[in-house]
Formats: C-alpha cells, sequence, structure tokens
C-alpha cells in the first residue's frame, strides 16, 4: 500500500528509486521514462554542472562544490556512473582523474568513498579500500577503547581545546588513521560484496567494534590529533551510532541508519531491530511514515554528516515530508525481512 502511495504521490527521484530499489522493476521503458523524468528536475541539472566543472582538488568541504558532497548528492537522487549525464559530466571534466591519482593521505579517505559510491571507474579505489580495511582491523580487532593520551603529556594545548580529550598519536595521525571514520562506513558498504569473505570478515569485525557498548565511551568527534611541533586539531568524524543516547545532534540519526542498514550483521541485531521498531512510532493511519522534519535537513554542510536528506520533493507542498520519510522507512524495513 505505501509503495502504491510513493509511486502515485511522488516527485520524479522517489518514483524512480521506488521502482528501482524497492520493486525491482524491470520494464526498461517505464525505467527510462522515470529517469529522463529525474534528469529534467532542475535540482538534478545543477548538481550535474557542479561534477562537470568539479575542481577535484577540493575534496573535502562543507559547501556543495566539494568532492565530497557532490557526488553522494548525486547518487542521493539515483545517479552514477552507469547513467549516460553523470557519465558524460565526469569526461567533460579533464582533470580528474590525474587529481585523484595524486591524493594521499586524508584526501583519499574522504574521496574514495564516493568515487566507488558512483561507480566512477578508476584504477586503485577498491585496493586502497582494502588497505584502509587491513588497517582499521589491525586495531579493531582487540576491541581497544583506550584511545586517549595523558592531558600531561602535551603542553600548549589551545584554550578552546583543554576541555576534549587528546588522541594517543601512536592511534590517530598520519596518513592512515587507524580510527575508523564515519567516511569508512562508506566505503565498507560499497565494497562489502566485492571483496573475499576474509575482508568481508574484516569489515563485519570493525562494525562490530563500533556499535559495540564500549564505543559509547569514545567522545562526540573523537577528541583532538596532537602533531608535531605543538599544534593540535580537532578531529571529527567518529562513527557513533544512532538513534543512541550518546548521539548528539538528532539530524543525523535517520542518514547514519541509513548508511548502517548495509551490513547484514547490522540489520540482524537487536539494536537496529529496536530502532526500526522505535521509527513506527511515526507510522500514520495510511501507512505511510512522518518523521521530524529535522530528520530530513537540506542544508550546506558534510554528506556523512546527514545534512542533504532532501530527495529532490518540493518542500512548499504538505506531503513533502511524508513523501521522503515513507521512502526511508520503506528502504529500512527493507533490511529487516
Amino acid at each position: 500500500m505505501a509503495i502504491k502511495w510513493l509511486l502515485d504521490n511522488a516527485g520524479a527521484v522517489v518514483r524512480y528509486r521506488t521502482q528501482v530499489e524497492l520493486i525491482k522493476n524491470d520494464d526498461k521503458g517505464l525505467l527510462q521514462e522515470s529517469l529522463a523524468d529525474v534528469l529534467s528536475l532542475p535540482q538534478v541539472q545543477k548538481r550535474l554542472s557542479l561534477l562537470e566543472n568539479l575542481d577535484f582538488n577540493r575534496v573535502h568541504g562543507s559547501d556543495s562544490t566539494h568532492l565530497e558532497n557532490v557526488l553522494p548528492m548525486l547518487s542521493d537522487f539515483g545517479l552514477c556512473y552507469d547513467i549516460d549525464a553523470f557519465r558524460n559530466a565526469v569526461k567533460n571534466n579533464a582533470g580528474m582523474v590525474k587529481s585523484v591519482f595524486d591524493y594521499t593521505g586524508y584526501n583519499k579517505t574522504q574521496a574514495y568513498p564516493f568515487l566507488l559510491k558512483t561507480k566512477i571507474p578508476i584504477n586503485g579505489l577498491l585496493e586502497f579500500a582494502v588497505e584502509r580495511i587491513n588497517t582499521i582491523y589491525e586495531f579493531t580487532q582487540h576491541m581497544n577503547y583506550e584511545i586517549y593520551d595523558d592531558a600531561a603529556n602535551h603542553k600548549g594545548v589551545p584554550k578552546p581545546f583543554r576541555d576534549r580529550p587528546i588522541i594517543k598519536p601512536s592511534v590517530a595521525y598520519g596518513d592512515m588513521c587507524r580510527l575508523p571514520l564515519i567516511y569508512d562506513i562508506v566505503t565498507m558498504a560499497e565494497v562489502y560484496d566485492r571483496v573475499p569473505i576474509d575482508i568481508q570478515r574484516k569489515i563485519e569485525s570493525i562494525i562490530d567494534y563500533v556499535i559495540s557498548p564500549g564505543y559509547d565511551s569514545v567522545v562526540f568527534g573523537y577528541g583532538i590529533l596532537a602533531a608535531p611541533g605543538k599544534k593540535y586539531y580537532s578531529m571529527g568524524w567518529d562513527c557513533k551510532k544512532p538513534f543512541n543516547d550518546t548521539q548528539e545532534n538528532t539530524y543525523r540519526n535517520l542518514h547514519r541508519l541509513l548508511l548502517y542498514s548495509a551490513f547484514h550483521s547490522i540489520t540482524k541485531s537487536m539494536w537496529f531491530l529496536n530502532t526500526v521498531d522505535y521509527l513506527m512510532r511515526y507510522k500514520t493511519d495510511n501507512g505511510t511514515y512522518v518523521f521530524p522534519k529535522e530528520y530530513l535537513v537540506e542544508q550546506d554542510s558534510n554528506w556523512v554528516l546527514g545534512s542533504h536528506m532532501s530527495l529532490a520533493e518540493n518542500r512548499r507542498t504538505k506531503q513533502w515530508a511524508e513523501v521522503e520519510s515513507t521512502f526511508y522507512m520503506l528502504k529500512l524495513i527493507k533490511c529487516v525481512k
């Protein structure tokens, strides 16, 4: 009933994604027609223009012109390299491949998940993902949550940082941070079905690490990084599970739950099942869902923080939240069946 309601009432993006992801419609003619409706949307044309003109050196940042936001925002509209319009926009960006090959350290960690997510065919993406998984697994397999250093070991900490713990340099410093980042959740979800079973098991072990009660002791945003020269930086990008007492900024909850729903070990867990059950409180008498609007934020900020939840519905209409909420909820319910 809810799926029929979506097909009858949703805009182009939700209709198309419902056909592809919820009912797996194999009518190629209908899918092409639905995709054409998506591509005609002004929001889609704007995002494709951002991709075509994207400076691939601008990887990490909060506005919509950075790679870490442009690519997944297009993916949320149902687009990837398999789609002609997306592929043409990439090919028209002549500087892309060279920029990607030049990435090091955090730029790789923050860019490669979304190159994988949108299926852009660049050699080395999968290999880097496996390398990253191995690095994180080496640390997390011991379920070690003692990640903070003695503050007495650090002098000259800036005043704004003094109320936050300092991460041990051996745990999180250099090009390959050993702690799992929210970017890594995206990467692992994308490569899980493409890697050997031993790597899948390592992914599941990492996921166990971040959803275990011990991880609740990790502070929001991880803490402060100590760098040579008595320099200190705020880290961020933790993987705290959503809808948890320790989770701040509730607008991130739904987005993060959808990220975690990619892992079978999570969707079978009591925590996930209880969370989906909790969301049932937003069910309407019609069998649709209406989440609080803070779950459906659309604003300039990092995609991984749940800031781009819009599915191109017209937010001036009365039922936009019902359409987007219902689609997201049906995605979650599909995972537990």
